[in-house]
């Protein structure tokens, strides 16, 4: 009986995605507007947040002394925006979608959702332990900050991969697909390699560089992906 109510299931929502393809669509479409729509709030909200707690956005302070500077950084985190949200304008335009590949939209959906779980969680449990004044001057090691030096970046990079993998049955083309998976590709080099991980680092270096016990952390915790890759091994100040 267990096996004739799953076939009965499973013949009900094939015949619900072919019988109702715009329907599909709909769906697909708001609720990919509603990933992206969570994740902007969560930035806003949590950037609002430290701002208001520490009274001012750190990284801008010197950059703000010149326009032209502060221009130029604002204009880029536009483009940056543009590039990520790139791919799931093919979504939103769309009229029709593969419906063959609908489980890789699923897929994606999931890894967005694990991806910013995973960087929401990273966040949270920094705020709390800069919360507490007895962590005042001391780096954290706690939670997911054990097992990668950046998780928030880590699941950052994530949940924009997830987005670009939902949009795959909506993109008229596989050349297409390979063309816009460079969005989430460059956001994973700019943090990696440009305005995240690098600043991060040497900032730490400068500060704590000097102190065996975090001299020991970057060596044994990997950069950015948990479990996987060396730690990086430093001189003692």
């Amino acid at each position: 009986r267990a096996k004739q109510w799953y076939q009965r299931r499973v013949r009900g929502t094939v015949l619900c995605y072919t019988s109702n393809p715009e329907s599909v669509i709909d769906d697909a479409k708001l609720l990919h507007g509603t990933c992206i729509s969570v994740w902007a709030a969560k930035l806003g909200t949590f950037l609002l947040f430290r701002v208001l707690q520490a009274g001012e956005d750190k990284r801008f302070r010197e950059i703000k002394r010149e326009r032209s500077r502060f221009f130029k950084v604002w204009m880029i985190q536009g483009v940056w925006v543009y590039l990520n949200i790139l791919p799931s304008l093919f979504v939103f335009e769309a009229d029709d979608m593969n419906h063959d590949l609908v489980i890789v939209s699923h897929a994606g959906w999931l890894l967005f959702m694990f991806g910013l779980v995973f960087e929401t969680v990273a966040d949270y449990q920094k705020t709390v332990f800069r919360s507490n004044a007895d962590n005042k001057g001391r780096f954290i090691t706690t939670g997911l900050w054990s097992i990668s030096r950046h998780p928030n970046y880590f699941g950052e990079i994530v949940l924009w991969f997830g987005l670009w993998l939902a949009t795959i049955p909506f993109l008229p083309s596989p050349f297409i697909a390979l063309l816009t998976v460079a969005c989430p590709t460059l956001t994973a080099l700019q943090i990696t390699y440009l305005s995240g991980v690098p600043l991060l680092e040497r900032a730490a270096i400068a500060r704590w560089g000097g102190e065996e016990a975090f001299v020991e952390y970057m060596a044994n915790t990997p950069c950015l992906v948990p479990f996987i890759g060396a730690g990086k091994v430093i001189r003692k100040a």
